[in-house]
């Protein structure tokens, strides 16, 4: 059986999401219920469950509050949020799980099966850290980005891309540092992301960052030489953009 954890302010969330839990993932058994920080970390000391579902308006504070607590995470975690526009971005910018309220169920049973197809060794931690630091610098441009592949999860900073390159359903990350990183998610869900860090969409397949630009050349061809000597296509429809 897989013990849980509701950290929720609200006794009616905290109820009605134990309830769909009970019916529509039975695996797991929920040990405890708390609407505060103090009071989820003692539960969760007590109890060491192995998911907190976590809301981040708490009685005495932030859901990031509590995870502060803990040098290092032992459980899974899974944020719920009534914020959508922001939460959802957020949340995808550092790979973390999370559930908009109201819970759909569908939703919740497939949280709680990634969750637990992941070890505690997937820098979970690195990924939330990330999200706390994204959330406390919102007016800054350069963010933490979460990458996962099959080698694990990547958190680089925004103004270290230098552009990122597609390739069918999956786009390449070209690094300041030399490195690449490859991950299963198209240019399209990048650029929308990446909106308002000063990356340029210069063509269907280039996304670059304003940041590491050279040199705009306007003939014969247009062309963007990058800071690592990267040179990419400009598209004819993006020529008055650029």
């Amino acid at each position: 059986m897989v013990k849980a954890v509701i950290v929720d302010d609200e006794i009616h969330a905290r109820e009605t999401l134990s309830l769909m839990l009970n019916m529509y993932c039975p695996e797991i058994a929920v040990v405890g219920k708390a609407d505060s920080v103090e009071a989820a970390y003692h539960l969760i000391k007590l109890h060491q469950p192995d998911i907190v579902f976590l809301d981040m308006e708490l009685t005495d504070g932030l859901g990031f509050d509590l995870l502060k607590k803990f040098d290092k995470l032992f459980f899974r975690v899974i944020i719920i949020s009534a914020y959508q526009e922001y939460a959802v971005k957020a949340f995808k910018f550092c790979a973390v799980d999370y559930l908009l309220k109201p819970v759909d169920p569908d939703e919740l049973a497939k949280a709680v099966d990634e969750a637990l197809s992941q070890a505690l060794t997937d820098n979970q931690q690195e990924r939330l850290n990330a999200l706390i630091e994204n959330t406390r610098n919102t007016s800054r441009n350069d963010k933490l980005l979460a990458l996962k592949n099959s080698e694990g999860t990547f958190i680089v900073n925004t103004s270290e891309i230098i552009r990122c390159e597609s390739d069918n359903n999956t786009t390449t990350f070209i690094l300041a540092d030399g490195n690449r990183v490859r991950v299963t998610r198209t240019l399209k869900e990048f650029d929308e992301l990446l909106n308002g860090c000063g990356f340029l969409r210069c063509h269907q397949s280039h996304l670059v960052n304003q940041q590491h630009i050279d040199k705009i050349s306007r003939f014969p061809t247009p062309l963007i030489t990058l800071s690592n000597g990267d040179i990419v296509p400009v598209s004819f429809r993006k020529r008055k953009t650029i």
